[in-house]
């Protein structure tokens, strides 16, 4: 299993979303809205595959209807529809369309994932995503690992009352629960109509065919022409941004982003929830939404099942009592770096936002090694499309064997952004198991904290992270690493003599190969 899941799912579980609009503004849209349905001819009810998700589905296609009623959305274009493009005209032109299509529907398929975007370098998406089913008084949810199933989870209204089953395939255990009064409120259709406020905020249309130079954004989903509404918007953890793309040919959503700035608990990153693989249906077949027990599952909650696994694995958990607030003292000025060097061991490390690069140097002080890492990245806004693919072009220049080699990384093979790496270790001091005693380092009056690694991923018992920050600034003085290695400890230092935001020239960052030097490939091999 991959270490990362459980911070994954429990992550996710903890995505808040401020989906109430303004009472008074949706009142009046719904009346337009009852007007203009109180005009309308019966049609033959079709049903498409292309789906949307419950919360975004919902909005998403309610900004098609928005467009009809809010004549004076700002980012419209003027002038007439041209060459099929409906979305430069009128909206009161296909707006009724839209409707039309959305009133049959009574349920709802959809796909969500989560990407996990860090400050300095690439987006990764989580490994667990789900596959949910809305219908108007009852949903579930699939959740998967990568190719497999984890876990279903079913909603059912029982008069004022929510029923909620939840089969565990991890831990081979079931559970069920009666939320009194919590009865089940997610008829699609009404839901989208609730989410008509937000493309009143709309302010940008990102076209079919033209490439955005700043994000260059694709244009086409799963083999569909698109044509997206960005909504910006702020809140008070920050900027969010919406983006809700629509199939040209049949004006249906196909795919929304929702952009969130770090919450107060993770500073250290941001998120992208991403809703796809939209299916629209006029019905669903009933035993979609019957609870399966399987034979010989145990009647236990599966976060009961795991926090004995963990007991059992890694033993009882120690936490120190961490000032509340520390961590976001600590990356108030983190968020603000813009450069920094630092030692990491032998090397020395000089960091920008764009590129990195590493100095080794042997015993005797002599330079052996340079590594330059640049990214190919145009847009660094944190709301930027891309999630993981962009690459990253790593130069090694070897002094010893006067070779070079050029290394192109995609995706997840990629080295992480040395900054990525500070900040996701500093994300967890509020899991501290102990506050240590201030003390001077290199100078600087430092206080320490000290943190077992078996707190997050699959790491050993043992290994654990100092971490010390200067008591002024709050800006880390010195990092160290502890771990078991060969029944002895072996401890290192991955940080000290820090240089925050230092005045560091582009050049330093641009690979040069001295002359003579032969070029080899990644297996030392000249090519």
């Amino acid at each position: 299993m991959d270490d990362n899941k459980k911070e994954f799912e429990n992550f996710v579980r903890e995505i808040k979303f401020d989906d109430n609009p303004d009472p008074s503004h949706r009142e009046k849209l719904e009346q337009e809205l009852l007007r203009t349905l109180a005009k309308q001819t019966p049609r033959q009810i079709r049903t498409w595959r292309t789906v949307i998700e419950n919360r975004v589905a919902k909005f998403a296609a309610a900004a098609v209807i928005a467009v009809m009623v809010l004549v004076g959305v700002t980012f419209w274009p003027d002038g007439e529809s041209e060459n099929g493009k409906w979305w430069l005209g009128p909206p009161a032109a296909w707006g009724q369309e839209i409707i039309e299509a959305l009133e049959p529907i009574e349920a709802l398929i959809y796909q969500k994932q989560i990407a996990i975007v860090n400050a300095y370098g690439s987006k990764h998406l989580s490994g667990t995503w789900y596959r949910c089913y809305e219908a108007k008084d009852r949903s579930r949810k699939d959740q998967h690992f990568h190719d497999r199933l984890t876990e279903i989870e079913w909603n059912i209204s029982d008069g004022e009352d929510l029923l909620k089953y939840i089969v565990s395939f991890e831990f081979r255990c079931h559970t069920s629960e009666r939320n009194e009064g919590g009865g089940y409120e997610r008829d699609p259709v009404e839901r989208l109509r609730s989410y008509v406020e937000l493309l009143s905020k709309a302010d940008r249309l990102l076209d079919t065919e033209t490439i955005d130079t700043e994000t260059l954004d694709p244009r086409t989903f799963e083999g569909r022409e698109c044509v997206g509404f960005e909504i910006t918007y702020r809140k008070r953890r920050g900027k969010h941004v919406d983006r809700i793309w629509f199939d040209a040919e049949t004006k249906l959503p196909v795919r929304i982003e929702m952009h969130s700035p770090p919450s107060a608990k993770h500073p250290e990153r941001a998120t992208t929830v991403i809703h796809d693989q939209f299916e629209y249906y006029v019905e669903l077949p009933v035993d979609t939404f019957t609870p399966q027990i399987p034979e010989g599952f145990i009647n236990a909650h599966p976060s009961q099942m795991r926090a004995a696994r963990e007991r059992e694995e890694k033993g009882e958990m120690v936490y120190a009592d961490v000032p509340a607030g520390l961590k976001n003292e600590i990356f108030a000025p983190l968020n603000e770096v813009e450069t920094v060097s630092y030692k990491h061991g032998h090397a020395d490390v000089y960091v920008s936002r764009y590129a990195w690069r590493k100095d080794y140097y042997s015993a005797d002080d002599r330079l052996y090694k340079i590594e330059w890492y640049v990214i190919e990245k145009e847009d660094w806004d944190e709301t930027s499309f891309d999630v993981s693919n962009f690459p990253l072009t790593q130069t090694t220049v070897n002094f010893e064997n006067k070779t070079y080699k050029t290394v192109n990384h995609y995706g997840s093979s990629r080295p992480r952004h040395p900054m990525d790496k500070i900040r996701r270790v500093i994300g967890y001091v509020d899991l501290a198991d102990r506050i240590l005693e201030n003390t001077a380092i290199e100078g600087i009056e430092c206080f320490g904290l000290e943190i077992s690694a078996k707190k997050y991923g699959t790491n050993p018992d043992g290994m654990l992270h100092r971490l010390w920050f200067d008591v002024e600034t709050k800006l880390p003085v010195r990092m160290e690493v502890e771990y078991p290695q060969d029944g002895r400890v072996t401890k290192a230092i991955t940080g000290r003599q820090f240089k925050w935001n230092p005045e560091l020239d582009d050049e330093i960052f641009v690979p040069k190969i001295p002359e003579g030097f032969k070029l080899i490939d990644s297996n030392g091999e000249q090519p």
